[in-house]
């Protein structure tokens, strides 16, 4: 696993034998930290193929609806642009981390292959199924 960046809230790792990026968030939800995390993701997408991400939301409460703007317009045409196919969201029980996901799952998931998880095993299990070695 490549450390692609680290902040107080949440960290993005790349495994390069599968092309996958992990995110994990920890904590309330922080739009200006996890905006910062992704647009090293995105920098990273420019030198390093990315196919699939999965995104670990169980450990985090509340809403990052303040970031739907970024996601739509900015994070995900970029990323399918540098060769993204697979987005799996695994969700904590927080009932605002629900909407948030369900609001994003409305703006972008017609664009890829998007789908969101109750649990991390259960987003990595999918993910597994779709990675072409």
């Amino acid at each position: 696993m490549i450390l692609i960046h680290k902040n107080g809230f949440c960290k993005a790792q790349y495994d390069p034998s599968t092309k996958t990026v992990r995110t994990q968030y920890i904590g309330i939800a922080n739009v200006e930290s996890i905006t910062d995390l992704l647009r090293k993701v995105l920098e990273f997408s420019a030198k390093q193929p990315i196919r699939h991400m999965i995104a670990n939301l169980t450990l985090m409460q509340g809403t990052f609806t303040g970031a739907l703007d970024f996601f739509e317009k900015e994070f995900y045409p970029t990323m399918i642009k540098n060769g993204l196919e697979t987005y799996a969201m695994a969700v904590s029980s927080d009932v605002f981390t629900h909407f948030a996901a369900t609001q994003l799952k409305k703006k972008v998931g017609g664009k890829l292959e998007w789908q969101a998880f109750p649990s991390v095993e259960k987003a990595e299990q999918w993910t597994s199924s779709l990675v072409k070695l």
